[in-house]
């Protein structure tokens, strides 16, 4: 017995180990996509798009064209579709100057960016927009960037020994353990006044705000190409294919529907009731919208702002009990009197909508457009086809109520996204005072509009009310180059080329000193009719006296013009020296006339007893 266990003893010690399993080796395609996103992070970080819009179209455009290139091109249609529409919407930042829009926009994309990439890594379960679509797009959006962070990690530090990716990361990781006492000392050897000037020279910038900049850029730039890469490799994984599946979402969808009938008929039928009465009280005067007859004792503008926000909201409401009450109401005998009962609230809310709409209609004809009453008018309009797609779901059963609802969604957004709202605002307003049918444009709306009102305010520049405001307002809006102008999308550019013949650019005054005395400090102011400006005050760095032949100059930006000045005055201004004597005294020269873009030279004469005086050298 002895022998036997000695024998196996040394049989089990004779026996090679099993080999360690091996990680497979991650693919080239992995690693350049880890170091790709992480380049796009930090570019999004470090170049903002509310500076340079049209980096948000450039940034998608990168972003998806490398989730293309991921997947080999082997994405369904559906992925594709998913994607199109994200491109669709981000195609705000070339179109339109709407900064809401643009911001909605850029959120949009990026979870149908999610949504896609969840479809093309073949995770969903439906081949068309149906019940899972909400569960689908939750997982996608909110739970497939946290499924897999350590993807971008792994990728990027993957490789042999000889790997250059892997020594530039570890490179970087070690320069970052160097950034804090690095700073330190940097600090500590500013003492030296020469240490300090070379800095200076050197950056730009403040050097320890700089770093810490550029840090944050690269810590926010990791976690965000961390994110994407998560959601690219659990897509790819099937990560979540067992997290909110179809037989889950269908029992789900089952418990949800706890409410018993009564209840709902409880629930909706004295609201019916009161909007019954409602109409039946206020009649003849929520309907005058319709006839454009005004009620007596209501001005145009009482009546169209009165009730208008508070049937907006009731609307809202009636919405969310419709979906309140076909979610959770549970199904069996009474379902003809729960058909009925909603049928009722759509058919209600729709004509609170109209009315509102009609008030909106009708407050527009009287005072104009503004972004607000586009933004209101365009949820009125979605909220009115919504409640028609879900009075039609409701008696034709073919209908796929989710699909009828993101597409219409899909094509109003994408309405806002193609179409530049605010030049149509500032076109209608103009367009309507000239016809007659405004009798004023708030001009103080195209500074808020911005780009997009410079063609409508260039219409108005003969207007003898308005022209000079709009003047004014072409004179400070466009001054961009080519490449700035085409960074700013479409309005960029056309307000590029609207607003050039009525830029007025700086004005440079050379001085030569030919004074009696030396003086501290020489400043300059310039305007009209009391609206100084002042140039700033030219001084000696090591705090020498100004003497005689000795030269300096200032830069006169454009003068802000109020509504009073002429227009003829608009091109030139007048400008004057307060010499800061020994006794630290202003004493002011007398004004010389010059236009914009001129280069002006002068002579300043005199002295601190009898006064000085400037002349035009040229």
């Amino acid at each position: 017995m002895e022998e036997l266990n000695t024998n196996l003893t040394v049989q089990q010690m004779a026996a090679p180990e099993s080999p360690i399993p091996q990680k497979p080796p991650v693919p080239l395609r992995d690693r350049v996509l880890a170091f790709a996103l992480l380049a796009l992070g930090y570019l999004v970080c470090r170049f903002q798009i509310h500076d340079w819009p049209l980096l948000g179209l450039v940034y998608g455009l990168v972003l998806y064209s490398l989730t293309a290139w991921h997947f080999q091109g082997r994405a369904g249609r559906r992925a594709w579709g998913v994607w199109a529409v994200g491109l669709l919407f981000l195609l705000a930042h070339f179109l339109t100057d709407n900064g809401p829009v643009r911001f909605f926009a850029r959120w949009l994309a990026v979870l149908l960016w999610g949504y896609g990439v969840y479809c093309a890594g073949g995770n969903s379960a439906e081949d068309r927009l149906g019940d899972m679509f909400a569960a689908e797009l939750f997982k996608a959006d909110l739970l497939m960037p946290f499924s897999k962070l350590g993807a971008f990690f792994t990728a990027a530090f993957s490789g042999g020994r000889r790997s250059w990716l892997k020594s530039a990361l570890l490179l970087l990781l070690g320069l970052g353990l160097a950034l804090i006492p690095l700073l330190i000392v940097v600090n500590l050897l500013q003492y030296d006044a020469a240490f300090s000037k070379l800095l200076e020279d050197i950056f730009s910038e403040n050097l320890p705000q700089a770093v810490f900049d550029r840090l944050l850029y690269l810590l926010l730039a990791v976690a965000m190409a961390a994110f994407l890469m998560s959601c690219l490799c659990g897509s790819r994984e099937h990560r979540m294919s067992r997290v909110l599946d179809r037989e889950s979402v269908a029992a789900f969808r089952i418990r949800r529907r706890f409410l018993p009938l009564i209840v709902s008929v409880a629930m909706l039928l004295p609201l019916l009731l009161l909007y019954g009465l409602f109409f039946f009280s206020q009649w003849p005067l929520y309907t005058s919208a319709f006839t454009g007859a005004l009620p007596q004792g209501y001005t145009y503008a009482d009546y169209a702002r009165e009730g208008f926000f508070q049937l907006c909201a009731v609307c809202a409401i009636n919405g969310l009990l419709y979906l309140f009450v076909s979610l959770f109401t549970k199904k069996g005998q009474g379902e003809g009197v729960r058909k009925a009962l909603l049928t009722v609230l759509c058919l209600c809310s729709l004509i609170l909508a109209a009315t509102a709409f009609s008030k909106m209609v009708l407050y527009v004809r009287t005072y104009g457009l503004t972004p607000k009453r586009v933004y209101a008018s365009w949820g009125m309009i979605l909220l009115v086809i919504a409640f028609l797609l879900a009075l039609l779901g409701a008696y034709w059963k073919k209908l796929n109520i989710t699909r009828a609802l993101c597409g219409l969604f899909v094509g109003m957004f994408g309405l806002l996204c193609l179409v530049d709202t605010n030049a149509l605002i500032a076109d209608y307003n103009v367009r309507a005072y000239e016809q007659g049918r405004l009798e004023m444009v708030d001009t103080g709306v195209f500074w808020d509009m911005g780009d997009s009102a410079a063609p409508a305010a260039a219409r108005l520049v003969d207007d003898p009310e308005y022209g000079m405001e709009a003047k004014r307002f072409l004179s400070n809006h466009g001054k961009r180059t080519v490449f700035e102008a085409l960074c700013h999308g479409v309005p960029g550019l056309r307000a590029r080329a609207v607003c050039a013949p009525y830029w007025r650019e700086r004005v440079t005054v050379r001085v030569r000193i030919d004074t009696e005395n030396g003086f501290e400090a020489l400043g300059c102011w310039y305007g009209e009719k009391g609206y100084e400006h002042s140039a700033g005050t030219s001084v000696h760095a090591d705090g020498s006296p100004y003497a005689r032949g000795q030269k300096t100059f200032f830069e006169l930006e454009p003068v802000e013009w109020d509504g009073w000045a002429p227009i003829e005055d608009r091109e030139a201004l007048r400008f004057q020296l307060a010499v800061t004597d020994e006794v630290n005294e202003d004493r002011m020269t007398n004004w010389v006339s010059c236009c914009y873009g001129d280069t002006v030279e002068i002579v300043l004469t005199g002295n601190a007893e009898q006064g000085y005086t400037i002349a035009r050298a040229d």
